[in-house]
């Protein structure tokens, strides 16, 4: 067993279930826990790097653009309108706010970008591992997955009907950011 190709493939992939739980809006935090995942993005950009640039030895130019797009958002977390406009999005507070019916197509974008990225960093990774491997990852990716997305512990829930104790945290996305 190839352990880095390994232990690569179970961090993108569990990578490309948070970007799918965004993008789709099947798990989501309260912006509150939202902002708090700031270093997330650093973990991010660096298994991405590591994946291109040491692991598979390929795709370097989509790393640079992943990386860009995540340094930016890094820099100026909750610096800047659009910044927290992006945070807001992802947060269950925007699914309970008045712009819930709005399809923000650059964040929709950007989410599926990061998404694809994942998912073609896990797929490459999956080429270098027996079938028993994947497998095993898989699974070790799922119960990550299940113990962080599914636990009472984590405010991560169902947008649409989050528990009580998430409803909570919710606030007006209108306080982090001056409309346009």
């Amino acid at each position: 067993m190839n352990i880095v190709f390994f232990l690569f493939f179970i961090t993108e992939t569990y990578n490309m279930f948070a970007h799918a739980f965004v993008l789709f809006r099947i798990r989501l935090l309260p912006r509150k826990d939202t902002v708090r995942l700031r270093f997330y993005f650093i973990f991010e950009v660096c298994s991405v790097i590591c994946t291109s640039f040491f692991v598979l030895q390929r795709f370097r130019w989509l790393v640079c653009i992943h990386a860009l797009q995540h340094l930016y958002y890094f820099s100026l977390w909750e610096k800047t309108g659009s910044n927290k406009k992006v945070l807001s999005w992802s947060s269950i507070d925007w699914t309970h706010s008045k712009y819930n019916a709005n399809y923000e197509w650059s964040f929709i974008l950007g989410t599926a970008f990061d998404f694809g990225v994942h998912v073609t960093f896990s797929h490459f990774l999956k080429e270098n591992l027996t079938g028993g491997e994947a497998i095993l990852g898989t699974l070790i990716c799922l119960t990550m997955v299940y113990f962080v997305f599914f636990s009472n512990r984590y405010a991560w829930s169902n947008p649409h009907k989050p528990p009580a104790w998430v409803g909570k945290r919710v606030q007006p996305v209108e306080l982090y950011w001056k409309e346009q």
